[in-house]
């Protein structure tokens, strides 16, 4: 194959959850067996990247700067938030069924390993959020159960809440160890949030 075809494939590889084989198929799809599908990509993946943003509030996803969907809701609960690693762990949550209140995307957890430290994660706008009017009092801590992200879950309640009057649960129940929440299928999520044990 060509420099550009390995160029792209090799590309492709670096997304999440694309190995050798699938990269060299996707690649194989776009310039050989389908280009019209490849520049129809292209024109939707720049709009994408010109309109998505993070939401200001949660820091999921949302358009333009503006409130994503969830954010403006008026009709979900207020006084708890769910704090997951990523965007994607949201609509993981959403599909369960089992939340209908307000997130907190952190953008990963802590892991001084990869020099990944609190400054590099939305904790932050978290604290802004807990000392604003939004009335929280409880925050759910639904993190992958690894130990980056026990380090996480222990700074959030050390650091972030320990001096404010807000509870502070942990998923767990139906979690594999090391594993994370957005792979994880719809009803061991609601499990999960809905068997939350309170951290001492």
């Amino acid at each position: 194959m060509g420099e550009h075809f390995e160029k792209l494939k090799n590309a492709l590889k670096k997304l999440p959850g694309l190995g050798h084989r699938s990269a060299e198929r996707i690649a194989l799809h776009l310039t050989v067996e389908n280009p019209s599908a490849a520049r129809e990509f292209l024109r939707t993946l720049s709009e994408a990247l010109e309109s998505v943003t993070p939401c200001p509030l949660c820091k999921g996803v949302s358009e333009n700067g503006e409130l994503c969907s969830i954010c403006a809701d008026s009709s979900r609960a207020n006084g708890a938030l769910c704090v997951v690693e990523r965007a994607s762990d949201i609509a993981a949550i959403e599909r369960s069924g089992a939340w209908r209140g307000r997130y907190h995307v952190l953008g990963g957890k802590l892991s001084p390993l990869r020099k990944i430290g609190p400054e590099a994660l939305n904790l932050a706008s978290l604290e802004e959020r807990l000392s604003g009017d939004e009335n929280i009092g409880e925050i759910i801590l639904a993190l992958s159960n690894d130990i980056e992200a026990e380090a996480t879950c222990h700074y959030i309640q050390t650091k972030i809440v320990a001096d404010k009057p807000v509870g502070i649960t942990r998923i767990g129940f139906g979690l594999p160890s090391g594993s994370q929440l957005g792979f994880a299928d719809p009803t061991t999520i609601k499990s999960a949030l809905e068997a939350r044990r309170k951290l001492s």
